[in-house]
């Protein structure tokens, strides 16, 4: 669906930078600050923030939106769903420096600094859907099941005496090696709008795209409305692997045990807690209710944007 550019107002001159120091493969200081530097020479203030306190303080502020054009936020996939939840009211841009950058690939965001301080000087926003799940929203993913307890597991690794562990894209293969053998796939009820399915895995997208630029959920449109969902249905690791393969054929919709469908309301139950992944990031467990915030978020896009979000 496509949408009409808004433009920033002239007078609103500053941005701030919230910034994760753990995320992707590199130092991401010396990044960030190529940014600052980039957007003051474009002859905006910026601000940066290392910590996330910080911008709670600038959300509980009402009169942000008249101080601020934009939000970046420098890092992964997680460290935009932070500053999704805060709330901030500002539109967002995503300066990519995590593993996966889902959202960046989605929305036009861009790691040269000079690009990206254009984007915010001359660009525009529009606005876009969210997925509310529980208390926390996502922008991309959640996914209760294998995936979930993936996360979890790395959240737990992640976490040391001096600060936290940065995240490579090698540091997924132990997690998921041990969920593979210490999983007990719990199966889940789905209700979505009235369809009821039940399956080892649910996954609810408001993107196309997932990790390794999988498109399991080809029609979804973060500007319709409606959240895709995809259920698999067999437990085990073996059936895992199998649908693997054919996610990665794009032919998982063609098989009899894959269900799939769109839905502004989706209810999980289980008879067990089911551990919940939300943007990348270990999140709560299910029984859970996920449903759709229409035109929740704006983001900052080029001036020339205008093609639809959805699609490859």
């Amino acid at each position: 669906m496509t949408q009409t550019v808004d433009k920033f107002a002239p007078d609103v001159r500053q941005v701030i930078v919230v910034a994760n120091p753990y995320s992707g493969r590199r130092e991401n200081r010396s990044c960030v600050e190529a940014l600052a530097a980039a957007i003051s020479d474009q002859g905006l203030a910026c601000r940066v923030i290392w910590q996330l306190p910080e911008l709670a303080e600038v959300a509980a502020d009402p009169s942000a939106p008249q101080q601020y054009r934009a939000v970046v936020a420098a890092g992964g996939d997680g460290t935009l769903n932070h500053v999704i939840n805060l709330q901030t009211g500002l539109p967002v841009f995503m300066f990519p420096l995590g593993n996966e950058n889902l959202f960046a690939r989605q929305f036009e965001g861009c790691r040269d600094p000079r690009r990206a301080a254009e984007i915010l000087t001359t660009g525009g926003t529009r606005a876009i859907d969210l997925g509310r799940a529980g208390e926390r929203l996502f922008a991309i993913v959640a996914s209760a099941g294998f995936d979930g307890d993936t996360a979890h597991r790395l959240a737990r690794w992640r976490r040391q005496a001096n600060g936290l562990r940065r995240v490579r894209s090698f540091s997924y293969a132990a997690p998921i090696v041990a969920a593979a053998f210490g999983y007990r796939y719990p199966l889940l009820d789905i209700d979505a709008d009235g369809r009821r399915v039940r399956g080892a895995l649910c996954m609810v997208f408001n993107v196309p795209r997932y990790a390794s630029n999988l498109m399991l959920a080809p029609d979804a449109d973060p500007s319709d409305g409606l959240l895709d969902w995809v259920v698999f249905e067999r437990p085990g690791s073996l059936p895992l692997a199998r649908y693997a393969l054919a996610v990665w054929l794009r032919r998982h919709r063609q098989r009899a045990d894959v269900h799939h469908g769109q839905a502004r309301q989706i209810r999980l139950a289980a008879a067990e807690p089911v551990p919940l992944e939300i943007d990348g990031e270990a999140a709560d467990f299910a029984p859970i209710e996920i449903e759709v915030a229409p035109r929740a978020m704006r983001v900052v896009v080029p001036p020339e944007a205008e093609t639809p979000f959805a699609g490859p």
